[in-house]
């Protein structure tokens, strides 16, 4: 049996952060949603923008990965808007700077 020092000096060790590559494979794995209309809207602005966006952007992104895919899907038709205010203004963003129509 490990002593706690032990399991904690061992799990501090593999805790490395990511690299670019691994961290973009990470959120390409988080984009497939099943929905068509949801994995094109992500996988379009990870893989067109997502490195040369803004932290506050890239940040937002990865809080949009954490939401629903039907509320994905209801936010990238516009059907409705994310009750919060950041994630409301991040998905405008995201529409707009992938050419979506109004």
């Amino acid at each position: 049996m490990s002593r706690p020092e032990e399991s904690e000096t061992a799990l501090s060790e593999t805790t490395t952060p990511l690299t670019p590559e691994a961290h973009h494979r990470r959120l390409a794995w988080q984009c497939r949603r099943g929905l068509k209309e949801t994995d094109i809207v992500l996988n379009a602005y990870l893989d067109e923008h997502f490195l040369q966006d803004t932290a506050e952007h890239r940040a937002a992104f990865e809080r949009l990965l954490a939401c629903q895919d039907a509320d994905l899907f209801e936010w990238f038709t516009r059907r409705s808007v994310p009750d919060d205010e950041e994630l409301d203004v991040f998905v405008r963003y995201l529409l707009r700077l992938l050419g979506a129509q109004d």
